[in-house]
């Protein structure tokens, strides 16, 4: 007669490794985020009219962001790599001026971005994504993302941080002269 292991003794064994496993895919998603493909936004696609508004304004900056190269970098408010990359990208601004006007983009609400903006004292000029449409427009998921535009139509989108002008500029697709 075969004999089979009592249910005490399995049930927790289970237990513990459908827990494991799901803790390893947790883990491995938190570390895969900056090698997530950018998301299926066809090159070339175009802004929508009226979807980035100034945050102080409350204008529409279309018309300024289909004007030659131009860099969104959509953010969070509770995002701390938003937060490094919008305080790099103030100081790398001003020298790259000629070359790509940078905007800091929020996707939550104004009075919140705000305040992002006042506390960590982000010197970019600061979109607002009105309701979030350009963001489910490109499909993006995670932040920081950049999209890189020139005259409107999208050259590039990825996600994550430039740790300095050099990363920057080669993300860019520009060779960083000495």
């Amino acid at each position: 007669m075969r004999k089979y292991p009592k249910l005490a003794v399995v049930l927790p064994a289970l237990l513990g490794i459908g827990v494991t496993v799901f803790a390893s895919q947790k883990i491995l998603q938190r570390y895969r985020m900056r090698a997530v493909p950018a998301p299926l936004v066809p090159m070339g696609s175009s802004l929508t009219r009226g979807t980035l508004i100034n945050l102080n304004t409350n204008q529409d900056q279309y018309q300024n962001v289909i004007k030659g190269k131009v860099l969104l970098v959509f953010v969070t408010t509770g995002c701390d790599a938003c937060r490094k990359e919008l305080s790099n990208l103030s100081q790398f601004a001003p020298s790259l001026a000629s070359k790509v006007a940078i905007y800091g983009v929020g996707i939550e609400s104004r009075e919140s971005v705000k305040a992002f903006v006042a506390t960590n004292h982000i010197e970019l000029p600061m979109l607002l994504d009105d309701g979030g449409a350009t963001i489910r427009q490109f499909g993006l998921k995670f932040m920081p993302t950049k999209v890189l535009l020139q005259d409107g139509a999208i050259l590039k989108i990825w996600y994550g941080t430039s740790p300095d002008r050099n990363a920057l500029m080669k993300d860019l697709g520009e060779v960083e002269t000495k």
